[in-house]
């Protein structure tokens, strides 16, 4: 059997599929990645390695110095023995540990932060409790509030739902009030809290946001 016209329509198929489905959400799916690795590639040149392993997975578990993972076979490397390439996914199950092809790496997998921006938004509705939208504005309040880690306009535009335009006026307004500051890495510009803006969630928010070291 000749498999040259099964190998063809597998081929159509996963076209199909691309374009059907994850094609118009790429761009979305690559900043999500991107920024997952500029924040964490971020916390660990500033904050060390405990902040690089924060917030991974329940299946995940850091207690200096050593990272556990839940897998089905029981194993244990010592420190130097492989090295750890970190993979953040747009859609995973929680933390996973595979080998590479080079028998001295080691991957783990772990969802991406933001991923929420790729299912339907629901509908908008007010929050009389929201101090923080009362006094910056709904739209203003939401953007300030996705800025954890550095992030560009572009990645607060897919978590949001709003136009580019909208989240950049926001940005400017924030930056003008010391809420927000912005730096460039390479063609890209990223935004993050300033300690006012640190305070101010957590005075009205109620939001504990750790304060980065520049």
């Amino acid at each position: 059997m000749d498999p040259k016209p099964s190998c063809a329509a597998l081929a159509d198929a996963y076209a199909a599929y691309w374009d059907g489905a994850p094609a118009a959400h790429w761009p979305t799916m690559r900043r999500l990645v991107e920024d997952e690795v500029l924040i964490r590639a971020r916390a660990f040149a500033t904050e060390g390695v405990d902040a690089l392993f924060a917030g991974l997975e329940s299946r995940a578990r850091w207690t200096p110095p050593v990272l556990e993972l839940t897998k089905h076979i029981d194993v244990e490397y010592r420190a130097g023995e492989r090295r750890l390439l970190l993979v953040p996914l747009v859609f995973a199950e929680g933390c996973r540990l595979y080998s590479t092809d080079d028998p001295e790496v080691l991957a783990v997998s772990f969802q991406a932060r933001g991923a929420g921006a790729l299912r339907e938004r629901r509908a908008d509705h007010p929050d009389t409790g929201d101090r923080l939208g009362l006094l910056l504005g709904r739209g203003r309040a939401s953007v300030l509030r996705q800025l954890g880690g550095p992030l560009t306009t572009a990645g607060i535009s897919d978590r949001l739902g709003l136009a580019p335009s909208t989240v950049s006026e926001h940005l400017s307004a924030l930056a003008d009030a010391d809420v927000v500051t912005r730096h460039r890495i390479g063609r890209s510009v990223y935004y993050q809290l300033t300690d006012t803006g640190r305070a101010l969630l957590a005075l009205l928010s109620g939001e504990e946001v750790l304060r980065a070291v520049s």
